[in-house]
């Protein structure tokens, strides 16, 4: 089969081939001479740090008592059941009380016949029929019947043992009609909203820590559940042989799954800041100095020296030599020399590959 070919046509093509070559020899020599490098910059902005310290800790109940007697007696009743709720002023346990309520009877009786006898002395004394000495006697003696009364209902109160705060009781450790002796232990009581949360830190760790600094808490027996708290106080001193210090915070608990005793995987969260950030792998190091490739806004390459402070997951805080705003390159710094021309092909606004999300940064 015979192929014709008019030479017009031949000739459209050559010259469509000739201006194709042309335009692509003239776009190479302008990427020549201008030797821009096509970079990924990071739009600068800073997230909320914080220093965070591990440390292990024990859960403390808000109040905690162990319920004894003051005095030796027979158990006469307890009334609680085991793990009960109590408020301030529940009767907890009563002692015998048998020999108290007698006197105390007695004594009333004896108070009121006193009390008569001095409002009949009184009125005699008016009419000149009594001596002054005998109104005064009796006086003293209803006074020292009142006394008696007070002491006996303090005795009944020591055998009347109540609750001092709203907690749970424990298990009970002896049944009713038992002797106890002072000192025994009937039962425990114990606040558990708020959790005090008590663990030590190094003393080189203390810099910025005050209360109110927040702690996350997690406790193996309860899974991955983290509990938030603030720090409340501090010890007064430093331990000697550790040469740590004692810190206190507070975690609310109203589901009551904290319980006294408990041990925690504590991480403080000390010394909050704004903080300006960048990946790991844009700072480039030179023996003991950092920098950062910088596209300032001529649209030109800068290395700047920058100070580095804390890093963690992926990140680097900056503490001099950076400032929100600015394009620090991310992608491509190897291919670029201070001062000469880059292209920016793509722009971050958050740091990809990041456990920060965009709620935790400020602008």
């Amino acid at each position: 089969m015979n192929l014709f070919i008019p030479r017009c046509s031949l000739f459209a093509v050559f010259l469509l081939a000739g201006l194709i070559g042309a335009c692509s020899s003239q776009d190479d020599a302008a990427g020549r001479s201008t030797g821009a490098k096509q970079v990924v910059a990071l739009n600068v902005y800073s997230i909320r740090l914080s220093d965070r310290v591990e440390a292990l800790g024990t859960a403390q109940a808000n109040e905690s008592i162990t319920i004894t007697s003051k005095v030796a007696g027979r158990l006469e009743s307890i009334d609680f059941a085991d793990g009960q709720q109590m408020h301030k002023g529940d009767v907890i346990a009563r002692l015998d009380q048998d020999e108290e309520k007698a006197q105390l009877e007695a004594a009333v009786v004896q108070l009121a016949e006193h009390t008569r006898e001095v409002k009949r002395l009184q009125e005699l004394l008016q009419r000149k029929a009594a001596a002054m000495r005998e109104l005064d006697e009796r006086k003293t003696l209803a006074a020292l019947t009142a006394s008696n009364i007070e002491q006996i209902k303090a005795r009944i109160d020591e055998l009347t043992l109540r609750s001092p705060f709203d907690g749970k009781v424990g298990i009970r450790r002896v049944s009713p009609g038992a002797l106890v002796q002072p000192g025994q232990v009937i039962a425990t009581l114990d606040q558990m909203d708020p959790i005090k949360l008590d663990f030590s830190i190094p003393a080189t760790m203390l810099q910025g820590l005050k209360p109110g600094d927040h702690i996350e808490a997690r406790a193996d027996a309860l899974g991955e559940q983290v509990f938030t708290g603030t720090v409340s106080a501090t010890d007064s001193r430093i331990d000697p042989l550790t040469r740590s210090m004692l810190i206190r915070a507070i975690i609310h608990n109203p589901d009551g799954r904290l319980i006294p005793g408990m041990l925690m995987r504590v991480t403080l969260l000390a010394n909050q800041r704004d903080a300006v950030v960048v990946p790991e792998e844009s700072i480039t190091q030179k023996e003991d100095r950092h920098f950062l490739t910088i596209v300032t806004d001529q649209g030109k390459a800068e290395l700047r020296a920058v100070t580095p402070g804390m890093r963690r997951d992926g990140l680097v805080e900056i503490t001099k030599g950076l400032n929100t705003g600015e394009l620090v390159v991310v992608r491509g710094m190897g291919f670029v020399k201070p001062g000469s021309p880059v292209r920016v092909s793509e722009t971050w606004d958050t740091i990809r590959d990041s456990q920060f999300s965009t709620s935790d940064t400020t602008r």
